[in-house]
Protein backbone atom coordinates (compact mmCIF):
# COMPACT_ATOMS: atom_id res chain seq x y z
CA UNK A 1 0.00 0.00 0.00
CA UNK A 2 2.91 2.32 0.72
CA UNK A 3 4.75 1.90 -2.40
CA UNK A 4 1.61 2.69 -4.07
CA UNK A 5 1.02 5.81 -2.51
CA UNK A 6 4.38 6.85 -2.93
CA UNK A 7 4.00 6.19 -6.90
CA UNK A 8 0.62 8.09 -7.30
CA UNK A 9 1.99 11.06 -5.35
CA UNK A 10 5.00 10.94 -7.78
CA UNK A 11 2.76 11.22 -10.76
CA UNK A 12 0.77 14.00 -9.09
CA UNK A 13 4.21 15.75 -8.85
CA UNK A 14 5.39 15.15 -12.25
CA UNK A 15 2.12 15.96 -13.64
CA UNK A 16 1.50 18.98 -11.90
CA UNK A 17 4.99 20.53 -12.97
CA UNK A 18 4.08 19.82 -16.43
CA UNK A 19 1.06 21.33 -16.48
CA UNK A 20 3.16 24.77 -14.85
CA UNK A 21 5.72 24.72 -17.72
CA UNK A 22 2.48 24.75 -20.20
CA UNK A 23 0.76 27.19 -18.49
CA UNK A 24 3.87 29.56 -17.96
CA UNK A 25 4.18 32.40 -20.80
CA UNK A 26 6.96 31.50 -23.57
CA UNK A 27 8.42 34.68 -23.07
CA UNK A 28 8.58 33.91 -19.64
CA UNK A 29 10.82 30.75 -20.41
CA UNK A 30 13.16 32.77 -22.34
CA UNK A 31 14.83 34.75 -19.41
CA UNK A 32 15.20 38.50 -20.60
CA UNK A 33 12.59 38.54 -23.21
CA UNK A 34 12.85 42.32 -23.54
CA UNK A 35 16.09 41.68 -24.95
CA UNK A 36 15.74 38.07 -26.66
CA UNK A 37 12.25 38.58 -28.08
CA UNK A 38 11.69 42.90 -27.60
CA UNK A 39 12.80 46.32 -28.31
CA UNK A 40 14.13 47.10 -25.10
CA UNK A 41 17.90 48.04 -24.45
CA UNK A 42 20.20 48.95 -26.99
CA UNK A 43 21.29 45.46 -27.47
CA UNK A 44 17.86 44.54 -28.12
CA UNK A 45 17.70 42.00 -30.77
CA UNK A 46 14.32 43.73 -32.27
CA UNK A 47 12.55 46.93 -33.54
CA UNK A 48 9.23 48.39 -32.82
CA UNK A 49 10.16 48.43 -36.97
CA UNK A 50 13.16 47.44 -38.21
CA UNK A 51 11.62 45.79 -41.97
CA UNK A 52 11.12 48.65 -44.20
CA UNK A 53 14.31 51.32 -45.51
CA UNK A 54 13.40 54.92 -44.23
CA UNK A 55 15.85 56.73 -45.87
CA UNK A 56 17.57 56.37 -48.95
CA UNK A 57 21.43 56.11 -48.93
CA UNK A 58 22.21 55.23 -45.35
CA UNK A 59 23.71 52.52 -45.32
CA UNK A 60 23.15 51.39 -41.32
CA UNK A 61 20.33 53.34 -39.17
CA UNK A 62 19.73 53.05 -35.27
CA UNK A 63 16.63 55.10 -33.88
CA UNK A 64 16.83 55.04 -30.33
CA UNK A 65 14.74 56.39 -27.27
CA UNK A 66 16.32 56.74 -24.37
CA UNK A 67 13.72 57.87 -21.36
CA UNK A 68 12.18 54.36 -22.24
CA UNK A 69 14.69 51.92 -23.86
CA UNK A 70 12.60 51.58 -26.85
CA UNK A 71 14.99 50.61 -30.07
CA UNK A 72 12.53 52.60 -32.49
CA UNK A 73 14.08 51.58 -35.54
CA UNK A 74 17.06 49.83 -36.99
CA UNK A 75 18.32 49.63 -40.26
CA UNK A 76 21.63 47.39 -41.01
CA UNK A 77 22.14 48.33 -37.49
CA UNK A 78 24.96 45.20 -37.02
CA UNK A 79 26.69 45.56 -40.03
CA UNK A 80 30.34 47.01 -40.23
CA UNK A 81 31.05 50.24 -41.74
CA UNK A 82 33.50 52.63 -41.77
CA UNK A 83 33.58 55.39 -38.45
CA UNK A 84 35.12 58.68 -39.87
CA UNK A 85 35.15 60.56 -37.14
CA UNK A 86 32.82 59.20 -34.83
CA UNK A 87 35.71 57.21 -33.05
CA UNK A 88 35.97 60.29 -31.73
CA UNK A 89 33.13 59.79 -29.27
CA UNK A 90 35.75 57.00 -27.97
CA UNK A 91 38.46 59.24 -27.85
CA UNK A 92 36.64 61.52 -25.99
CA UNK A 93 35.22 58.64 -23.49
CA UNK A 94 38.57 57.03 -22.79
CA UNK A 95 40.19 60.43 -22.01
CA UNK A 96 37.57 61.60 -19.98
CA UNK A 97 37.74 58.59 -17.71
CA UNK A 98 41.87 58.31 -17.56
CA UNK A 99 42.64 61.98 -16.56
CA UNK A 100 42.50 65.17 -15.29
CA UNK A 101 41.04 67.34 -17.66
CA UNK A 102 41.73 70.55 -15.49
CA UNK A 103 46.34 69.65 -16.25
CA UNK A 104 47.66 71.59 -18.72
CA UNK A 105 48.79 70.22 -22.02
CA UNK A 106 52.01 71.22 -24.19
CA UNK A 107 51.53 71.00 -27.20
CA UNK A 108 54.82 69.79 -29.04
CA UNK A 109 56.00 68.56 -32.56
CA UNK A 110 56.35 64.77 -31.54
CA UNK A 111 52.75 64.84 -31.61
CA UNK A 112 51.92 67.31 -34.07
CA UNK A 113 54.25 65.34 -36.87
CA UNK A 114 51.25 62.40 -36.35
CA UNK A 115 48.77 64.22 -38.16
CA UNK A 116 48.03 62.92 -41.51
CA UNK A 117 48.99 65.30 -44.04
CA UNK A 118 45.65 67.69 -45.18
CA UNK A 119 43.18 66.43 -42.35
CA UNK A 120 40.94 69.09 -40.77
CA UNK A 121 43.07 70.94 -37.55
CA UNK A 122 42.63 73.58 -35.49
CA UNK A 123 45.97 74.62 -36.22
CA UNK A 124 47.79 74.29 -32.79
CA UNK A 125 50.99 74.66 -32.59
CA UNK A 126 53.86 73.60 -30.81
CA UNK A 127 55.18 75.63 -27.65
CA UNK A 128 51.59 76.22 -26.87
CA UNK A 129 49.68 75.08 -23.78
CA UNK A 130 46.02 74.09 -23.45
CA UNK A 131 44.27 72.49 -20.73
CA UNK A 132 43.16 68.88 -21.73
CA UNK A 133 38.92 69.86 -21.65
CA UNK A 134 40.00 72.68 -24.03
CA UNK A 135 41.77 70.20 -26.25
CA UNK A 136 38.52 68.12 -25.51
CA UNK A 137 36.02 70.98 -26.64
CA UNK A 138 38.74 71.11 -29.94
CA UNK A 139 37.80 67.59 -30.72
CA UNK A 140 34.33 67.32 -30.28
CA UNK A 141 32.80 70.22 -31.38
CA UNK A 142 35.31 71.31 -34.21
CA UNK A 143 35.78 67.46 -35.09
CA UNK A 144 39.88 68.75 -34.52
CA UNK A 145 42.51 66.04 -35.57
CA UNK A 146 45.60 67.49 -34.39
CA UNK A 147 43.83 68.09 -30.70
CA UNK A 148 43.09 64.07 -31.08
CA UNK A 149 46.49 63.16 -31.32
CA UNK A 150 47.54 65.39 -29.01
CA UNK A 151 44.97 63.85 -26.77
CA UNK A 152 45.95 60.54 -27.07
CA UNK A 153 49.54 61.14 -26.60
CA UNK A 154 49.45 62.93 -23.43
CA UNK A 155 46.57 60.24 -22.09
CA UNK A 156 48.30 56.98 -23.26
CA UNK A 157 51.92 58.01 -23.59
CA UNK A 158 51.57 57.34 -26.93
CA UNK A 159 48.97 56.85 -29.56
CA UNK A 160 49.19 52.92 -29.63
CA UNK A 161 49.11 52.90 -25.39
CA UNK A 162 45.62 55.01 -26.45
CA UNK A 163 44.29 52.88 -29.07
CA UNK A 164 44.68 49.80 -26.49
CA UNK A 165 42.69 51.64 -24.04
CA UNK A 166 40.21 52.41 -26.81
CA UNK A 167 39.75 48.75 -27.76
CA UNK A 168 39.54 48.00 -24.04
CA UNK A 169 37.17 50.07 -23.56
CA UNK A 170 34.61 48.86 -26.53
CA UNK A 171 34.95 45.42 -25.38
CA UNK A 172 34.03 46.25 -21.85
CA UNK A 173 30.87 48.39 -23.47
CA UNK A 174 29.84 45.01 -25.68
CA UNK A 175 30.79 46.34 -28.80
CA UNK A 176 32.37 43.57 -30.19
CA UNK A 177 32.37 44.65 -33.93
CA UNK A 178 34.21 47.31 -33.27
CA UNK A 179 37.75 48.25 -33.95
CA UNK A 180 39.99 51.09 -33.88
CA UNK A 181 43.29 51.85 -35.38
CA UNK A 182 43.23 55.35 -34.81
CA UNK A 183 42.71 57.91 -32.46
CA UNK A 184 40.64 60.61 -35.03
CA UNK A 185 38.83 58.08 -37.55
CA UNK A 186 40.29 58.92 -40.95
CA UNK A 187 40.19 55.91 -42.65
CA UNK A 188 42.15 52.53 -42.32
CA UNK A 189 40.97 49.25 -43.57
CA UNK A 190 41.61 48.09 -39.01
CA UNK A 191 39.19 50.48 -37.88
CA UNK A 192 35.84 49.70 -38.63
CA UNK A 193 32.45 49.91 -36.77
CA UNK A 194 28.42 48.91 -36.33
CA UNK A 195 25.62 51.73 -36.06
CA UNK A 196 24.68 49.81 -32.66
CA UNK A 197 27.55 50.05 -31.29
CA UNK A 198 28.22 53.81 -32.03
CA UNK A 199 24.79 53.94 -30.05
CA UNK A 200 26.48 51.78 -27.04
CA UNK A 201 29.57 54.14 -26.74
CA UNK A 202 27.35 57.27 -27.09
CA UNK A 203 24.74 56.37 -24.40
CA UNK A 204 27.76 55.44 -22.73
CA UNK A 205 29.58 59.36 -22.94
CA UNK A 206 25.91 61.08 -22.23
CA UNK A 207 25.75 59.01 -18.32
CA UNK A 208 29.17 61.72 -18.42
CA UNK A 209 27.89 65.19 -17.87
CA UNK A 210 31.10 66.47 -18.96
CA UNK A 211 30.90 64.65 -22.31
CA UNK A 212 27.34 65.84 -22.90
CA UNK A 213 28.26 69.46 -22.41
CA UNK A 214 30.81 68.86 -24.84
CA UNK A 215 28.64 66.89 -27.26
CA UNK A 216 26.03 69.75 -26.84
CA UNK A 217 28.40 72.54 -27.26
CA UNK A 218 27.64 74.56 -30.25
CA UNK A 219 30.31 77.13 -30.09
CA UNK A 220 33.33 76.85 -27.87
CA UNK A 221 36.07 79.87 -27.03
CA UNK A 222 39.53 79.10 -26.52
CA UNK A 223 41.41 81.52 -24.86
CA UNK A 224 44.50 82.99 -26.00
CA UNK A 225 47.94 81.13 -25.72
CA UNK A 226 51.13 83.02 -25.80
CA UNK A 227 51.34 81.57 -29.65
CA UNK A 228 47.91 81.96 -30.74
CA UNK A 229 44.91 84.65 -30.10
CA UNK A 230 41.59 83.85 -28.72
CA UNK A 231 39.68 81.44 -30.98
CA UNK A 232 36.21 80.59 -31.29
CA UNK A 233 35.20 77.37 -33.02
CA UNK A 234 31.56 76.27 -33.91
CA UNK A 235 29.58 72.68 -33.99
CA UNK A 236 30.64 70.94 -37.52
CA UNK A 237 26.93 69.58 -37.07
CA UNK A 238 24.76 72.29 -39.20
CA UNK A 239 21.70 70.20 -37.49
CA UNK A 240 22.16 72.95 -34.36
CA UNK A 241 23.51 75.73 -35.46
CA UNK A 242 20.62 78.78 -36.50
CA UNK A 243 22.96 79.96 -39.31
CA UNK A 244 22.93 77.26 -41.66
CA UNK A 245 19.23 77.97 -43.40
CA UNK A 246 19.32 74.81 -44.85
CA UNK A 247 19.74 71.84 -41.79
CA UNK A 248 18.58 73.77 -38.77
CA UNK A 249 16.95 71.55 -36.76
CA UNK A 250 15.38 72.64 -33.31
CA UNK A 251 14.48 69.07 -32.50
CA UNK A 252 18.28 68.55 -32.38
CA UNK A 253 20.18 69.12 -28.72
CA UNK A 254 23.69 67.80 -29.74
CA UNK A 255 25.72 65.79 -32.51
CA UNK A 256 29.10 64.73 -33.81
CA UNK A 257 29.60 64.65 -37.60
CA UNK A 258 32.03 62.42 -39.91
CA UNK A 259 32.86 61.87 -43.46
CA UNK A 260 35.59 60.00 -45.38
CA UNK A 261 35.37 59.07 -48.85
CA UNK A 262 35.36 55.08 -47.72
CA UNK A 263 32.72 55.97 -44.57
CA UNK A 264 30.42 58.35 -46.46
CA UNK A 265 28.54 61.11 -44.57
CA UNK A 266 28.19 59.99 -40.63
CA UNK A 267 26.09 61.49 -37.97
CA UNK A 268 25.13 60.86 -34.68
CA UNK A 269 22.46 63.14 -32.78
CA UNK A 270 20.95 63.58 -29.35
CA UNK A 271 17.24 65.52 -30.22
CA UNK A 272 14.18 66.01 -27.74
CA UNK A 273 10.62 66.47 -29.04
CA UNK A 274 6.80 64.86 -27.44
CA UNK A 275 8.71 63.97 -24.59
CA UNK A 276 10.91 61.87 -26.43
CA UNK A 277 14.86 61.34 -26.15
CA UNK A 278 16.03 60.35 -29.34
CA UNK A 279 20.01 58.98 -29.82
CA UNK A 280 20.14 58.50 -33.25
CA UNK A 281 22.79 57.22 -35.74
CA UNK A 282 23.57 57.28 -39.05
CA UNK A 283 26.05 55.75 -41.32
CA UNK A 284 27.15 55.84 -44.80
CA UNK A 285 24.98 58.33 -46.23
CA UNK A 286 25.87 59.43 -49.70
CA UNK A 287 26.48 63.47 -50.43
CA UNK A 288 24.82 64.92 -53.83
CA UNK A 289 27.69 67.06 -55.64
CA UNK A 290 27.18 69.85 -58.77
CA UNK A 291 28.91 68.66 -62.24
CA UNK A 292 32.22 70.50 -61.28
CA UNK A 293 32.19 68.28 -58.21
CA UNK A 294 32.95 71.60 -56.20
CA UNK A 295 29.89 72.13 -54.34
CA UNK A 296 28.01 69.87 -52.42
CA UNK A 297 24.18 69.88 -53.39
CA UNK A 298 22.96 67.85 -50.67
CA UNK A 299 25.24 66.25 -47.74
CA UNK A 300 23.12 63.30 -47.57
CA UNK A 301 23.65 63.10 -43.88
CA UNK A 302 21.76 66.13 -42.73
CA UNK A 303 19.13 65.54 -44.73
CA UNK A 304 18.30 61.66 -44.25
CA UNK A 305 18.38 62.65 -40.07
CA UNK A 306 16.15 65.28 -40.34
CA UNK A 307 13.90 62.28 -42.18
CA UNK A 308 14.31 59.91 -39.62
CA UNK A 309 13.24 62.32 -36.98
CA UNK A 310 10.08 63.19 -39.11
CA UNK A 311 9.65 59.43 -38.78
CA UNK A 312 9.88 58.70 -35.05
CA UNK A 313 8.53 62.05 -33.67
CA UNK A 314 5.34 61.69 -36.36
CA UNK A 315 4.89 58.35 -36.22
CA UNK A 316 5.50 57.07 -32.54
CA UNK A 317 4.49 58.25 -29.03
CA UNK A 318 5.80 57.71 -24.97
CA UNK A 319 3.85 55.77 -23.58
CA UNK A 320 3.88 54.77 -19.59
CA UNK A 321 2.01 51.12 -19.35
CA UNK A 322 2.59 51.02 -15.50
CA UNK A 323 3.98 52.51 -12.93
CA UNK A 324 5.63 52.33 -10.18
CA UNK A 325 3.12 51.59 -7.16
CA UNK A 326 0.30 50.84 -9.37
CA UNK A 327 -1.49 47.70 -8.38
CA UNK A 328 -1.66 45.48 -11.29
CA UNK A 329 -3.59 42.43 -10.02
CA UNK A 330 -3.94 40.11 -7.03
CA UNK A 331 -2.60 36.48 -6.44
CA UNK A 332 -3.37 33.69 -4.09
CA UNK A 333 -1.21 32.95 -1.07
CA UNK A 334 -0.85 29.51 0.22
CA UNK A 335 -2.44 29.48 3.86
CA UNK A 336 -3.15 32.79 3.39
CA UNK A 337 -5.78 34.25 4.97
CA UNK A 338 -6.62 36.84 2.08
CA UNK A 339 -4.91 37.22 -1.01
CA UNK A 340 -1.93 39.17 -1.78
CA UNK A 341 -1.73 42.97 -4.67
CA UNK A 342 1.28 43.63 -6.44
CA UNK A 343 2.65 46.10 -8.24
CA UNK A 344 5.75 46.50 -10.82
CA UNK A 345 9.24 47.20 -9.14
CA UNK A 346 9.82 50.34 -11.52
CA UNK A 347 7.62 52.08 -14.00
CA UNK A 348 7.37 50.43 -17.41
CA UNK A 349 7.62 53.23 -20.28
CA UNK A 350 7.83 52.54 -23.91
CA UNK A 351 7.21 53.97 -27.23
CA UNK A 352 4.28 52.75 -29.46
CA UNK A 353 2.96 53.68 -32.93
CA UNK A 354 0.70 56.99 -32.72
CA UNK A 355 -2.05 55.12 -33.68
CA UNK A 356 -2.10 52.13 -31.44
CA UNK A 357 -4.93 50.93 -29.10
CA UNK A 358 -3.04 50.02 -26.44
CA UNK A 359 -5.97 47.70 -25.16
CA UNK A 360 -4.75 45.45 -27.95
CA UNK A 361 -1.45 44.98 -25.49
CA UNK A 362 -1.38 41.44 -24.24
CA UNK A 363 -0.11 41.07 -20.27
CA UNK A 364 1.31 38.18 -18.95
CA UNK A 365 1.87 37.50 -15.73
CA UNK A 366 4.50 35.15 -14.33
CA UNK A 367 3.86 34.62 -10.26
CA UNK A 368 5.81 32.67 -8.00
CA UNK A 369 4.40 30.24 -5.46
CA UNK A 370 3.68 32.30 -1.89
CA UNK A 371 3.02 30.97 0.99
CA UNK A 372 1.80 32.51 4.02
CA UNK A 373 2.80 34.82 6.21
CA UNK A 374 3.63 37.13 3.35
CA UNK A 375 5.55 40.63 3.91
CA UNK A 376 5.04 43.47 2.16
CA UNK A 377 7.92 44.51 -0.93
CA UNK A 378 8.86 40.63 -1.59
CA UNK A 379 9.21 39.35 -5.15
CA UNK A 380 5.97 37.77 -6.47
CA UNK A 381 6.79 37.18 -9.81
CA UNK A 382 7.27 39.34 -13.02
CA UNK A 383 5.30 41.04 -15.87
CA UNK A 384 5.74 41.21 -19.82
CA UNK A 385 3.96 43.56 -21.64
CA UNK A 386 3.56 41.88 -25.63
CA UNK A 387 2.73 43.54 -29.03
CA UNK A 388 2.76 41.38 -32.46
CA UNK A 389 5.73 38.84 -30.67
CA UNK A 390 7.67 41.61 -29.56
CA UNK A 391 8.41 42.44 -25.80
CA UNK A 392 7.59 46.04 -25.03
CA UNK A 393 8.79 45.71 -21.61
CA UNK A 394 9.14 43.91 -18.51
CA UNK A 395 9.31 44.14 -14.96
CA UNK A 396 9.27 42.20 -11.37
CA UNK A 397 6.25 42.07 -9.14
CA UNK A 398 6.48 43.23 -5.58
CA UNK A 399 4.06 42.40 -2.60
CA UNK A 400 2.16 45.47 -1.90
CA UNK A 401 0.38 44.59 1.12
CA UNK A 402 1.41 41.79 3.87
CA UNK A 403 -0.32 38.41 4.25
CA UNK A 404 -1.18 36.43 7.74
CA UNK A 405 -1.58 32.83 8.20
CA UNK A 406 -5.23 31.98 7.68
CA UNK A 407 -6.85 31.45 11.53
CA UNK A 408 -8.81 29.07 10.67
CA UNK A 409 -9.62 25.89 13.28
CA UNK A 410 -7.14 23.38 11.70
CA UNK A 411 -8.04 19.31 12.75
CA UNK A 412 -5.53 18.01 15.24
CA UNK A 413 -5.68 15.15 12.87
CA UNK A 414 -5.38 14.30 8.99
CA UNK A 415 -8.62 12.64 7.10
CA UNK A 416 -7.15 9.40 6.48
CA UNK A 417 -6.28 9.01 10.17
CA UNK A 418 -9.86 10.02 11.19
CA UNK A 419 -11.01 7.77 8.42
CA UNK A 420 -9.04 4.93 9.71
CA UNK A 421 -10.00 5.22 13.41
CA UNK A 422 -13.30 5.56 12.38
CA UNK A 423 -12.90 1.88 10.48
CA UNK A 424 -11.78 0.42 13.90
CA UNK A 425 -14.40 1.75 15.56
CA UNK A 426 -17.46 0.24 13.26
CA UNK A 427 -14.81 -3.46 13.49
CA UNK A 428 -15.16 -2.88 17.25
CA UNK A 429 -18.89 -2.78 17.53
CA UNK A 430 -19.31 -5.62 15.14
CA UNK A 431 -17.14 -7.91 16.47
CA UNK A 432 -19.04 -6.85 20.15
CA UNK A 433 -22.26 -7.36 18.35
CA UNK A 434 -21.44 -10.83 17.18
CA UNK A 435 -20.15 -11.93 20.61
CA UNK A 436 -23.40 -10.65 22.37
CA UNK A 437 -25.53 -12.41 19.89
CA UNK A 438 -23.60 -15.54 20.10
CA UNK A 439 -23.33 -15.24 24.25
CA UNK A 440 -27.53 -14.83 24.07
CA UNK A 441 -27.56 -17.97 21.55
CA UNK A 442 -25.46 -20.00 23.77
CA UNK A 443 -27.66 -18.75 26.61
CA UNK A 444 -30.91 -19.46 25.05
CA UNK A 445 -30.37 -23.09 23.65
CA UNK A 446 -28.69 -23.91 27.69
CA UNK A 447 -32.16 -22.87 28.88
CA UNK A 448 -34.10 -26.11 28.45
CA UNK A 449 -31.78 -28.09 30.29
CA UNK A 450 -31.03 -25.54 33.15
CA UNK A 451 -35.11 -25.27 33.64
CA UNK A 452 -35.48 -29.54 33.75
CA UNK A 453 -32.84 -29.89 36.14
CA UNK A 454 -34.54 -27.27 38.23
CA UNK A 455 -37.52 -29.58 37.56
CA UNK A 456 -35.49 -32.90 39.25
CA UNK A 457 -33.96 -30.92 42.04
CA UNK A 458 -37.56 -29.86 43.03
CA UNK A 459 -39.25 -33.27 42.36
CA UNK A 460 -36.34 -35.15 44.49
CA UNK A 461 -36.90 -32.35 47.45
CA UNK A 462 -40.48 -33.27 47.69
CA UNK A 463 -39.48 -36.89 47.73
CA UNK A 464 -37.54 -36.36 50.55
CA UNK A 465 -40.40 -34.18 52.32
CA UNK A 466 -43.12 -36.70 51.84
CA UNK A 467 -40.36 -39.71 53.51
CA UNK A 468 -39.86 -38.07 56.06
CA UNK A 469 -44.09 -37.57 57.32
CA UNK A 470 -44.54 -40.83 56.52
CA UNK A 471 -41.74 -41.95 59.19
Amino acid sequence: MKRMRKACLSGMCILWLALQCLSMPAAAQQGNSAVASGCHSVDAAMALESQTQVVETAKAVVVYERNSGTMIYNWNADSRVYPASMVKLMTALVALDSADISQMVMITNGALNQVPIGALTMGLKAGEELTLEQLLYCMMVASSNDAAVVIAQYVGGSQEGFIAKMNEKARELGCMDTNFSNVHGLHSEQTYTTARDVCRILLAGLEDPRFRDMFTAKTYTIPATILSEERVIKSTNNMMLTSSRDHYDKRVTGGRTGATDAAGRCIAVTAEANGMELVCVLMGAEPTYSEDKQVVLRYGSFEEMAELLDYAFNGYTLHQLAAKGQILTQMEVVNGANHVAVQPESSVLTVLPVDMDVQTLRWEFESDTLTAPVEAGKTAGAVQVWHDGICLGQTQLITANSVNVETTLVMSQRPSEMADQGSWKILLIVVVVIISAAAVITIISAAPKIIRKIKIRRMRRRRRQNRRRTR
